[in-house]
């Protein structure tokens, strides 16, 4: 934990979006690829087509303070996302006020929001719909405490009308200020020390301790009584610790529930546990193992070459041969921009036609004197008995196979020899995410090619408001990638949880945002 405001893009950490997961609310969360939405928070409305308003509009939330969660709280979180005032206006002599907020589809907003105070509400004006637009408004920091610190006012309900004027007349001298208190003073430094304001919180816990512990840093949560919303939780007191290489040994004495990446030097202790009635829940870290194709040189710039190898490539053997005793925990995935259970997940397995056009097939055939090399990370246990299964199942096919394995997964995309990568990639959310794996000029876009009607889709999501039509492009995006024949997703890439037996609800959420933490609110004694 090195921050503890998690709509700074300097703050993007498992660790810290861990920590906001449980003292921060929020409007909505995506989970997975869907939007679950707080009413005990506020609520969010959508008004106008292509010159669309969206009204976000606050329940009675508060801060771990008693100081109320209102408008200033909003105008701040608005300004820190949208970049309105990063570029600088007419007449501005200087280079405009940079928060360094993570971007969120309010960068397409069309001026200063409309503050409804009585409602505890704003306005946002857009240029064009987008996305996100529920969980566009991250109220990461309360604005009195950013006022305190930018401006040395010390009553915080002055402090943050003080924040707010300023937003709205776009005073620059101050929303300087306010800018680098909001991006810099909510750190935790190395020793684990914060101020009293920067552990303030939205949520059901908020931290009453960060400490070193044997194995790292210790984060301590209590139950926050100010808190109002539905989730309520059991436990008054949570610790995470890091999980040391002797975490299951300690289940039950020192620690209660423990989350591993399943390795063969684990599997035989996770069995044993599981037979003496510990818990034990599967789910995925929202990454997924999958073979693509370089498209841009050598053996695969033919559609149909790429389609024939595909085609040979036997998937469900790769995992067995992969995962090996833990095959049990990698859930097999047909689709590459939905994770296995989400809404869209079924939509887009049967109108992606994945299934027909990669089934066996006497095309798999390979042309004559066939080499393909393939990229993979020899470290990992997984790709190493993946990559062998592959080697000896497409050489039936006439595929000769080269080793083009490399020490680590930093380098599986590195020099020019490799055809297929067979790689760890995450399951992409936003647009932005979409773009950089599979866009033509994707900063991760591992083909080396790209497809202008997959561009034009990109964008086109990114401007869809609509849920459900927005669910719907994502699917012909996948259409893309299946029609040129660049990908062939494998499995989903698991974390197990083992609970001790006096927990009850420990149920882990896939996806790459706080797994396990996120969901202790739900986490309950078990009944004898």
């Amino acid at each position: 934990m090195t921050s503890t405001n998690p709509a700074s893009a300097a703050s993007v950490t498992d660790g810290n979006l861990d920590i906001a997961s449980l003292t921060r609310g929020a409007f909505g969360t995506l989970v997975n690829d869907t939007v679950e939405m707080d009413e005990t928070f506020g609520e969010v409305t959508m008004e106008g087509g292509e010159q669309a308003r969206v009204r976000y509009d606050l329940a009675e939330p508060s801060w771990s303070d008693g100081v109320p969660i209102d408008t200033a709280d909003l105008m701040l979180a608005w300004a820190a996302s949208s970049g309105y005032f990063r570029t600088p206006k007419e007449g501005s002599p200087d280079g405009g006020v940079e928060f360094g907020g993570v971007p969120t589809g309010l960068t397409k907003s069309a001026y200063i929001p409309e503050v409804d105070e009585g409602a505890r509400a704003i306005e946002v004006p857009l240029v064009v719909p987008v996305v996100d637009w529920r969980t566009a408004l991250d109220v990461a920091v309360p604005a009195h405490v950013v006022g305190q610190k930018a401006l040395k006012i010390e009553d915080p309900i002055e402090a943050k009308e003080v924040v707010e004027t300023a937003i709205e007349e776009s005073d620059t001298a101050k929303l300087t200020k306010i800018a680098e208190a909001w991006s810099s003073s909510f750190a935790v430094a190395e020793n684990g020390k914060a101020s009293e304001e920067a552990l303030l919180s939205s949520g059901p816990y908020r931290v009453s301790k960060i400490s070193a512990g044997e194995g790292g840093q210790e984060v301590d949560l209590e139950a926050n009584p100010e808190y109002a919303g539905e989730a309520r939780p059991t436990y008054e007191q949570v610790r995470l610790t890091p999980a040391g290489a002797d975490a299951l040994d300690s289940l039950g004495e020192k620690v209660d529930v423990v989350q591993v990446t399943p390795t063969k030097a684990n599997r035989k202790q996770v069995r044993d546990l599981e037979r003496r009635d510990y818990g034990v829940a599967n789910a995925n870290d929202g990454t997924m193992w999958a073979l693509i194709l370089r498209t841009d040189r050598g053996l695969f710039k033919r559609k149909d070459t790429r389609t024939a190898y595909l085609r040979a490539v036997p998937r469900g053997d790769i995992a067995e041969g992969g995962a090996g005793e833990w095959a049990e925990a990698y859930e097999a995935t047909d689709v590459v921009l939905f994770p296995p259970g989400g809404e869209g997940y079924q939509i887009a397995t049967e109108d992606s036609g994945f299934s027909t056009k990669f089934k066996a097939s006497e095309d798999a055939t390979a042309p004559r004197g066939a080499k393909v090399c393939i990229s993979y990370d020899k470290s990992s246990a997984f790709a190493a008995g993946a990559y062998d299964t592959i080697a000896n199942v497409v050489d039936d096919e006439g595929w000769g196979t080269t080793d083009c394995g490399v020490s680590s997964a930093d380098k599986v995309l590195s020099g020019n020899r490799w055809d297929a990568v067979l790689a760890r990639i995450p399951v992409p959310q936003t647009p932005a995410e979409i773009s950089a794996q599979w866009g033509g000029k994707g900063s991760q876009n591992a083909t080396g090619g790209g497809d202008r009607e997959r561009d034009r889709l990109i964008g086109e999501l990114a401007r869809t408001a609509d849920p459900y039509e927005a669910r719907d492009v994502r699917v012909q995006i996948e259409k893309t990638l299946v029609r040129d024949s660049i990908v062939v997703p494998i499995v989903m890439n698991p974390t197990v949880t083992v609970i001790d037996k006096k927990v009850d609800s420990v149920r882990p959420r896939s996806g790459q945002v706080a797994p396990l933490v996120s969901t202790i609110v739900e986490w309950s004694p078990t009944k004898k």
